[in-house]
């Protein structure tokens, strides 16, 4: 194994030393965790890797060897799980009655009254901001997404760091966008919509549930300071959800004053 150890050693040193780096402490201390795994030997023998023991690398060199979140997370893979179900319901429920609406002119369920209309929103432009395509539709293939990610934890799987950043990018514009529809339909168009209320309702908590819950686990990055605001925040992460709901609420009373009268 001494013999393993001093040959890893010595190709090592002369791959750095041909590529002129005989200064510079720490570029030559990349170069090396570069070069590890070719020469890297197993037992006890095996040398560990710098990322562990230089602070400065542990970000660019270790963290992006490991999956988050390090530990089974089954509550919040659950929590995902349920919500995007939901969410998926709902935006099928929507989907299929926009259909309907579309085929035979047949009124949708959720149009209960002069000011809860599916219809009229759905059939607004917009309703169908990308691509000309349904909102909903995006909505059922999103929070299928979800739904996946939630019992993939649940099973106990886990995803690189680069993963977690594109699921918090995405749940970060559907939120930006369910908000800019709850503006759209209240001060704009003029008419509510119930199945969209229920998937403004379900991710407002996912959004404001996930972020720090995601800080707190490293998996948007390895600063100590984002961990710990992660770990302050969480608790008091409903405060978040109260305010969000406060503001939808009473936008909808102001513009809406004659429907607690009905």
């Amino acid at each position: 194994m001494a013999g393993n150890t001093l040959r890893f050693g010595n190709a090592r040193n002369g791959a750095l030393k041909k590529l002129g780096f005989r200064g510079f402490p720490l570029i030559r201390m990349v170069i090396r965790e570069i070069l590890r795994p070719l020469f890297a030997v197993s037992g006890d023998g095996a040398l560990t890797s710098i990322a562990h023991r230089h602070p400065i690398l542990t970000g660019c060199c270790h963290n992006r060897l490991v999956n988050y979140p390090t530990r089974r997370q089954a509550g919040m893979g659950l929590f995902l799980m349920l919500s995007g179900l939901g969410a998926w319901l709902a935006s099928l429920t929507l989907a299929r009655e926009g259909y309907q609406l579309a085929l035979t002119g047949e009124k949708p369920s959720c149009d209960i009254n002069p000011f809860f209309s599916c219809g009229n929103v759905m059939q607004s432009w917009q309703a169908t901001l990308f691509f000309d395509t349904p909102n909903q539709l995006f909505g059922i293939g999103g929070y299928a997404v979800v739904a996946v990610i939630g019992a993939a934890m649940l099973s106990g799987s886990t995803f690189k760091r680069g993963f977690w950043v594109l699921t918090t990018l995405g749940l970060f514009f559907a939120y930006s966008w369910l908000m800019w529809m709850f503006y759209q339909a209240v001060f704009v168009i003029g008419f509510l919509c119930l199945y969209c209320m229920v998937v403004w309702a379900i991710h407002i908590i996912v959004w404001w549930l996930y972020l720090p819950w995601a800080l707190k686990q490293g998996m948007l990055g390895s600063s100590p300071r984002l961990k710990k605001l992660g770990a302050q925040w969480l608790p008091y992460s409903w405060i978040l959800m109260v305010i969000n709901y406060a503001v939808i609420g009473l936008s909808i009373m102001i513009q809406f004053p004659l429907l607690f009268s009905l």
